[in-house]
């Protein structure tokens, strides 16, 4: 099974005749602009893990790809005229020779005041398993895991204890670019804070006066 990683949660996998794009978000450079991909893997409606704008591009450049995801995603994906097949958790299926398995259903919450939309995570070839936002552990051993590395909605412990629980062969971070880009945290204080607050951003070295 070989590896690509376009920054934060995307990754190219190939096994078999398989290529698979996970999670081709706006957060990750590069996908875009490859060739003889065979299918894509959405788990979640998230621009950091499905960007609108550059996919049909893809889709145009590698036509014979499928596209799977969760059942929120496939009916966005429908909306703006492209074929998605939706799945759930249980599903299963074999794509070029690599089986691959949905396992979760919810996205980790971010705030009690935020609604939950669905997530599913996927195993592949029974070896590698990505979860998308959410720390779902498979019920049976994984050999290679996808760990999600710093999100709203994620404590450093919280990481640590899930790799535990998982206790993959091989760990591989992703999910971290939302380090990089405060603004995914901004905007949750400003949605989620009193009325009688205002968030104020002041990039560094910039005077302000209140």
């Amino acid at each position: 099974m070989r590896f690509q990683k376009f920054g934060h949660a995307c990754l190219l996998v190939e096994e078999a005749d398989a290529r698979v794009l996970i999670d081709p978000g706006v957060f990750s450079p590069g996908w875009e602009n490859l060739r003889d991909v065979t299918a894509v893997l959405v788990t979640h409606q998230h621009p950091d893990h499905l960007d609108l704008d550059r996919l049909p591009g893809l889709l145009d450049a590698n036509p014979d790809l499928v596209i799977h995801t969760d059942q929120a995603s496939a009916g966005i994906l429908t909306d703006k005229g492209i074929r998605a097949e939706g799945v759930a958790a249980g599903a299963a299926f074999d794509h070029n020779g690599l089986s691959i398995e949905a396992i979760g259903v919810d996205h980790a919450v971010i705030h009690p005041d935020i609604p939950v939309i669905p997530n599913v995570g996927y195993l592949l070839g029974g070896r590698f398993f990505h979860p998308g936002d959410a720390l779902t552990v498979p019920d049976r051993p994984v050999e290679l895991l996808g760990v999600p590395t710093a999100a709203p909605w994620l404590k450093l412990w919280e990481a640590v204890d899930y790799l535990r629980a998982v206790a993959p062969r091989i760990a591989i971070p992703i999910h971290e670019k939302a380090a990089a880009f405060p603004a995914m945290y901004y905007q949750n204080m400003t949605k989620l804070a009193p009325e009688s607050t205002a968030v104020e951003i002041i990039d560094d070295g910039e005077p302000r006066e209140y």
